[in-house]
C-alpha cells in the first residue's frame, strides 16, 4: 500500500513496516546476536532482506487510524495481526519502517499477561495499572467501577491462578477499559468471555468510541467487528490486501475464504455410493429468469442427487447463509418424498426471492424423516454454493439495505 499524507487528527501512523521471524530456533539467536552487534555499530543497521530460513510476518504495511476510529485487522491464522499489535504496544522491534503513536496505549494482547497468578484480582488490578503507566494514586479512585465491571463478586478476593480464562479476560479488559487510554488495542480477548461479557464489552467500546478513544481491534467474530468498527483492513501473509469498511473487508475475506474452498471442493471427485453413504449430492444450482438472480424475482432450485438405492419417507432443503456462513437467514423442507435409486434431480421454485442484493452461501440437505439423520449434505463438509443477488438497477432503496446491513425484505400493507 502507498503512503500516503498523514492526517493532522491521526494518532496511529504506520508506514512501510516489516517484521520478520526464523524457522530455526539456533539460527534465529545467531541472526539476534548478529543484529544486536550491527545495531551497537555506528552507522550499522540489521539486513533488510530475508536471509536464510526466514520470512515476512509483516512486510510493507502502511495505514493511519484517526481519533475516534475503530480499525478492525481481519485475516487467517498467521497472516501476521497479533504481530502487528505486538510492534503497536512496544513489545517487539521492526525490522524496517515506523510506528507514530500520539498518547498511551492500553491493550489487550495476550490472554493473562501482565496478570501475576500468585497475587489476588484486586492486587492485579493495581499492578495491571502500574504497566501501564498509571500510578497506584490515580488508579484507587477507579477501583470500585473496575471491580464492578469485572462481574467476579467475591472471586476478586481470590488468587489469579484459580480464575477461569473468561475471568481473567473479564479483570483485564476491566482495567484496561477504566484507565482511559488514547489508543485501545484488542486481540481476540472477547471469544473466550460469555455472553454477557460480550455484551458489556461491545456496549464499552462504542462509548470509548463516542468519547473520542481510538480502537484496533483484531477479531474473527464478524458481528464483533460489524457491531464495533467502521473501518476494515485485511492482511494475507503479512501483507496488505484490502482496505474499506468493516462490512466490505470482511466481504473481500470471505469470499477470497470461499474461493480457496470452492478450488479445494473442485479438487476434491464426488464421493463415491455404498453402505455407509447411500446417497450424496452432486450438485445445487440456483438459476433466475436471466443471467443474474435478481432481488424480488422468482428463482428455481435445482439438487442433483445419486442414490444406491431408493429411500423412502425422505426430505429435502436449503438454507439460506450470510457470507460468515454463521447467520441463517432462512429456510426451506419437502414434505415427505421418495427418493429412486440412481441419479436424479430435485426442484423447487420460489416465485420471489425475499433477499437483498449481495452475496450469500447456500447449504443443502437430504434427510431420512424417521430417524431426523441427515443421508446427504452439501455446504456444511464441503464449500457451500454461492449465490449473488443483484438489483435490476442501483437505487438509493439498495444503498439503504447495504448501509443498514439488512438481508431479507418483508411485504408489508401500510394503513393510512
Amino acid at each position: 500500500m502507498a503512503a500516503s499524507t498523514t492526517p493532522p487528527d491521526a494518532v496511529v501512523t504506520v508506514r512501510n513496516l516489516s517484521k520478520k521471524y526464523c524457522r530455526q530456533l539456533r539460527t534465529s539467536l545467531w541472526y539476534g546476536l548478529r543484529d544486536i552487534a550491527a545495531e551497537a555499530w555506528p552507522g550499522a543497521r540489521p539486513p533488510a532482506r530475508l536471509r536464510r530460513d526466514e520470512f515476512w510476518s509483516l512486510h510493507d504495511l502502511s495505514f493511519e487510524l484517526r481519533r475516534g476510529e475503530a480499525l478492525a485487522i481481519i485475516g487467517a491464522n498467521g497472516a501476521g495481526k497479533s504481530t502487528l499489535l505486538k510492534l503497536l504496544n512496544g513489545l517487539i522491534k521492526p525490522d524496517a519502517g515506523s510506528i507514530r503513536l500520539r498518547g498511551r496505549v492500553g491493550a489487550l494482547i495476550e490472554l493473562g499477561a501482565g496478570l501475576d497468578p500468585v497475587l489476588t484480582g484486586r492486587e492485579n488490578i493495581f499492578l495491571r495499572a502500574a504497566l501501564l503507566g498509571v500510578g497506584r494514586a490515580q488508579a484507587l479512585p477507579l477501583l470500585p467501577a473496575i471491580i464492578e465491571f469485572t462481574g467476579l463478586g467475591e472471586a476478586i478476593e481470590m488468587p489469579v491462578q484459580f480464575y477461569s480464562s473468561g475471568m481473567v479476560a473479564r479483570l483485564a479488559y476491566a482495567v484496561a477499559a477504566h484507565l482511559h487510554p488514547d489508543v485501545l488495542l484488542v486481540d481476540e480477548v472477547l471469544a473466550v468471555g460469555d455472553f454477557d461479557f460480550q455484551r458489556k464489552c461491545i456496549h464499552h467500546m462504542m462509548s470509548y468510541l463516542a468519547a473520542g478513544g481510538s480502537l484496533i481491534l483484531v477479531s474473527h467474530q464478524p458481528h464483533h467487528i460489524q457491531a464495533v468498527c467502521r473501518r476494515g483492513l485485511v492482511l494475507e501473509k503479512g501483507r496488505w490486501a484490502f482496505e474499506g469498511t468493516a462490512t466490505e473487508a470482511l466481504d473481500y475475506y470471505f469470499s477470497r475464504q470461499l474461493a480457496e474452498a470452492d478450488r479445494a471442493a473442485q479438487a476434491q471427485p464426488v464421493p463415491a455410493l455404498d453402505a455407509a453413504r447411500p446417497v450424496v449430492i452432486e450438485e445445487l444450482t440456483i438459476t433466475g429468469a436471466g443471467p443474474a438472480v435478481l432481488a424480488g424475482e422468482g428463482t428455481t432450485v435445482t439438487l442433483t442427487y445419486q442414490a444406491l438405492q431408493p429411500q423412502e419417507n425422505t426430505c429435502w432443503g436449503f438454507f439460506f447463509y450470510t457470507p460468515d456462513g454463521s447467520v441463517c437467514i432462512t429456510g426451506a423442507s419437502s414434505p415427505s418424498a421418495r427418493l429412486a435409486a440412481g441419479r436424479h434431480a430435485l426442484t423447487c421454485h420460489l416465485p420471489r426471492l425475499p433477499l437483498t442484493a449481495g452475496e450469500y452461501l447456500v447449504k443443502s440437505m437430504i434427510v431420512e424423516l424417521a430417524a431426523l439423520q441427515p443421508l446427504a449434505m452439501r455446504g456444511w463438509e464441503d464449500a457451500p454454493t454461492r449465490l449473488r443477488v443483484e438489483t435490476p438497477e442501483a437505487s438509493m432503496q439498495a444503498n439503504a439495505h447495504r448501509m443498514l446491513q439488512q438481508l431479507t425484505t418483508l411485504e408489508v400493507e401500510w394503513n393510512h
